[in-house]
């Protein structure tokens, strides 16, 4: 490991440096950060042809990339923040790139939750501010603090989209399908799963904190599994399934295993970036179109990018000898091996088995077949920019998972399950498979949920924390402000303010109209007499003389 060090502030003993850490881990992820991005800006030239702005777009890309390998090499919490910070503020600015209503809104329910994150990390700061120093990565010296743990875990699951923390990553859809190809592969979603895989031995002391990770990991997998088998935006069940993978690299956090995890990470991120640029050529191929129902045998039009998504779905079931069936099917072993409930067991075996089932619904529906609506009309044939795209992907899909683990000594463990249970494992793919297969046999199973509206409206707004991550905090600030302005604005503001002042110069102006009035009145009738009285008087003189 290679440790820089840049001072920036000294001042007797306190010091602020800006420190690069060059080791094993990093090396690895700013590989597969550079072999991602490369790809994404050559899938962009294509997918965003018709942008009048596309190198603006291309520039927010590479900020984007810069700010995650900040977040990679810098050990420093203070320094940190430029990385961490940065993704917030870049991902606010990709994911409202399409100026409508939608997209704003996905992109501020994006920067607020992320901004939960950030504020975490500030306060960490502040409290390890008496040791003078803020290199976490592989420290043992602040395990003292153990509410600077449960801080750090919270910041990351706000960036990883964790329970309570998920309703941003499906709304962050609204983005660009080249943006979400980086955001949900090997840059934002990821960054809190490698902050908390770098600062693990700061987390290791405390069991109350890997508990309440462990908890967050198993209801997000579960959650969005039961969330993707019923969604039919074609990019939010690849978001899903992101959301459900991100559950797995921290259920492998909370078991003591932070480089299975980080090897999870790398494996998934090319995997799924494949995943993402195919969806991405079929809805840039059919009009912009994102529903499932309305899309179907694109294997006839779009063969190559039929041919990656297939590899990329196999890998993400973690079908054997693909790169995800490397890291899935270790931490599931190395999970069977660890002494939990068997309530933690069943719930990772059916979030295990939904990834293989909406994999498969997600294959048959887009790829082999053909809805009651298909639209034949295709505005753009496949690219040779897009082969190119395809194959750096490709091989990281297929081989990554072997190459590491044969390369990689961090992750070599033995583990001792019998071949049963082994193969049990193995065969957790067949098993989504053919639950898949069985509800489609059995239609009545999808004519019966027509009965039961309210638990699949509960499904599919994620378990209600849809609402809770936006109503739920709108709606009372709302009231609150319709009751203030009702009662200070459209109040006794109103009243002593302009209306007020309005209406007694009106009631003051009438009343000096009716004085002004009866004295004009009083005034012509003052001169009256005075003229008769005079006119009087030169009578009676006149008579006189």
């Amino acid at each position: 490991m290679t440790l820089l060090k840049f001072p920036l502030i000294s001042y007797y003993v306190f010091e602020i440096s800006f420190h690069l850490m060059l080791d094993e881990v990093s090396l690895i992820f700013m590989g597969v950060v550079f072999v991602i991005s490369g790809s994404v800006s050559i899938y962009s030239f294509w997918y965003m042809d018709d942008e009048k702005f596309v190198l603006r777009f291309i520039y927010l890309i590479f900020l984007f990339v810069a700010s995650m390998l900040m977040l990679i090499m810098v050990p420093n919490l203070i320094c940190l923040m430029l990385g961490w910070d940065g993704l917030g503020l870049v991902s606010f600015l990709l994911v409202c790139y399409y100026q409508n209503t939608k997209s704003l809104s996905a992109a501020m329910l994006t920067a607020l939750t992320n901004r939960v994150g950030d504020v975490l990390i500030l306060v960490c700061i502040g409290l390890l501010s008496s040791y003078g120093e803020w290199i976490l990565y592989n420290r043992y010296n602040f395990s003292a603090f153990v509410g600077v743990s449960s801080l750090l875990m919270f910041a990351g699951s706000t960036k990883s989209a964790q329970i309570p923390f998920s309703a941003w990553l499906p709304a962050a859809m609204a983005a660009p399908t080249p943006v979400s190809s980086l955001v949900h592969s090997s840059t934002l979603v990821t960054a809190g799963v490698y902050l908390l895989m770098r600062s693990f031995w700061l987390m290791e002391p405390s069991n109350l904190t890997l508990g309440v990770l462990k908890v967050m990991s198993l209801l997000t997998m579960l959650m969005a599994g039961m969330v993707a088998l019923l969604e039919v935006d074609f990019k939010k069940v690849i978001a899903l399934s992101t959301l459900s993978q991100l559950g797995v690299m921290m259920f492998s956090l909370s078991m003591k295993l932070p480089y299975v995890a980080f090897f999870h990470l790398v494996t998934h991120a090319s995997f799924k970036a494949l995943l993402f640029v195919t969806a991405g050529c079929v809805i840039h191929s059919n009009f912009g179109t994102q529903d499932m129902r309305l899309l179907g045998k694109c294997w006839t039009e779009l063969p190559i990018s039929m041919s990656f998504m297939s590899v990329a779905s196999f890998s993400l079931a973690g079908v054997p000898f693909m790169s995800g069936f490397y890291s899935k099917d270790l931490i599931i072993e190395l999970s069977l091996m660890n002494s939990d409930t068997l309530i933690v067991y069943l719930i990772m075996m059916v979030s295990v088995s939904f990834t293989s089932w909406y994999s498969f619904r997600l294959a048959v529906s887009v790829i082999w077949g053909l809805n009651k609506s298909v639209l034949k009309s295709v505005v753009s044939k496949e690219s040779g920019v897009l082969v190119i795209s395809y194959f750096s992907l490709f091989f990281c899909a297929v081989f990554s998972g072997w190459v590491i683990h044969q390369k990689y000594g961090q992750v070599s463990f033995s583990t001792f399950i019998d071949s049963v249970l082994f193969g049990a494992v193995c065969l957790i793919p067949v098993f989504g498979l053919g639950g898949f297969f069985y509800c489609l046999d059995h239609s009545e199973i999808h004519m019966n949920m027509v009965w039961y509206p309210k638990l699949t409206k509960f499904v599919l707004s994620m378990w209600n924390f849809k609402l809770f991550s936006t109503q739920f905090l709108v709606m009372p600030a709302m009231k609150c402000s319709y009751k203030v302005c009702r009662s200070l604005d459209q109040g006794w503001l109103e009243t002593l303010g302009p209306q007020g002042v309005f209406s007694c110069l009106s009631k003051a102006s009438q009343k000096n109209q009716v004085i002004q009035s009866r004295y004009f009145l009083s005034l012509l009738m003052v001169l009256f007499f005075v003229v008769l009285l005079v006119v009087a008087i030169i009578c009676l003189l006149s008579f006189f003389i």
